[in-house]
């Protein structure tokens, strides 16, 4: 007998916690089940990663090289005025599309200390000096009105030094697409500018 009342006990209390699981599965959210009965519904274990998706600047077809050279670099302060920077041998020629994730030294000179907004680059004109080599052909590419203004705020203090990024950004396609029609192609870039405070 006494182990029939112990077996009615031990039923019965299953058949109660059964019942507040079964009131419980139905009224609270599966987040509060879990912090409620963590033993009964242990964490479940992620079997799947996550996808991130990217895009980024790709290659043009037939596009190999897009030469620029610079004569003249200057930048403006805050009030208006202008500096003008020697470049070394008189002119800076590179090959943008060799300038992916990498920096080449463009000019460095000494100017008065103040807040600085732009930065002008005068470009050669002719197409000896800027032009785009697509597939076995080399084309102009016209830079108007002559130069490249980079709006960018810097500061220069006295015995410091500060360095500027200039990650010049083009429409290669547009370029592409210009010059095989046999038409100058206009350069018309973007920027991003980076800079290292002194």
């Amino acid at each position: 007998m006494a182990y029939d009342v112990k077996g009615i006990l031990f039923y019965g209390a299953m058949g109660l916690l059964a019942a507040i699981l079964i009131i419980a599965s139905v009224s609270l959210s599966p987040t509060i089940l879990l912090q409620v009965f963590p033993q009964i519904f242990p964490p479940v274990t992620a079997k799947t990663g996550t996808l991130l998706v990217k895009v980024t600047d790709a290659p043009v077809p037939d596009l190999k090289h897009l030469n620029l050279t610079i004569d003249s670099i200057e930048v403006c302060n805050e009030t208006g005025g202008w500096t003008a920077l020697t470049i070394p041998g008189g002119k800076a020629s590179f090959d943008l599309l060799q300038l992916l994730n990498v920096t080449r030294d463009l000019v460095e000179g000494e100017i008065p200390p103040g807040n600085y907004t732009k930065i002008r680059m005068r470009i050669v004109e002719g197409l000896k000096y800027t032009n785009a080599t697509l597939g076995d052909r080399v084309i102009e590419l016209n830079v108007p009105p002559g130069h490249i203004d980079i709006h960018v705020r810097f500061e220069i203090k006295a015995g410091k030094t500060t360095i500027v990024i200039i990650d010049i950004i083009v429409d290669k396609v547009h370029i592409a697409e210009r010059g095989k029609s046999g038409k100058p192609a206009n350069l018309n870039p973007q920027f991003k500018t980076i800079v290292s405070p002194p």
